[in-house]
């Protein structure tokens, strides 16, 4: 995460396009109908640009919303929509947004400190991910990151999900 925070905003931006671009190119995003998609913090690459691009093609987008102690739900939100910070600082939805429900069009996009090539994570310790995903049948998981964060090893326990692509600056695993 350190090497992380250190970069420039230049190389996020740059390399946060680049990214978003080929999730937009995958069929997963093409045949999807909704886009359950973290709402980036800080140093995590920016996925505004994909919220922009679903929103563009007709695309629904839902972002997710701490409800509970390890627990989140994603919510519909629109473009432009107010957001409201958590206690981490994360903007999140407001009350006022409409609980979303994933089905077997819907897309994932999953954030993560490292990847391995295998599609496992290293997440950021709290389980948000862990436990929404193991609690529903989710379709389609991409995890995007940058391409330094990719790994040989993210050491899976035995509950964990890897996801179905890895997509970053450079390539797709």
């Amino acid at each position: 995460m350190q090497r992380r925070n250190e970069l420039s905003s230049q190389f996020i931006n740059e390399s946060s396009a680049k990214i978003c671009e080929r999730v937009a190119k995958l069929p997963h995003f093409k045949e999807c109908d909704a886009i359950f998609i973290y709402q980036s913090f800080g140093s995590e690459v920016d996925t505004q640009f994909l919220m922009e691009q679903a929103w563009n093609a007709g695309k629904k987008v839902c972002i997710p919303k701490i409800v509970g102690k390890r627990k989140m739900d994603f919510y519909y939100i629109e473009k432009g929509q107010p957001l409201k910070a958590n206690k981490y600082g994360i903007p999140e939805p407001t009350d006022d947004c409409k609980l979303a429900l994933p089905n077997e069009k819907s897309l994932f996009i999953i954030p993560g400190l490292a990847f391995d090539k295998n599609g496992y994570r290293i997440g950021y310790g709290a389980g948000f991910y862990d436990i929404y995903l193991a609690e529903r049948k989710v379709p389609a998981q991409i995890g995007i990151c940058f391409d330094f964060q990719i790994v040989d090893d993210a050491y899976p326990d035995p509950h964990d999900i890897p996801v179905s692509a890895i997509v970053t600056e450079k390539n797709v695993y």
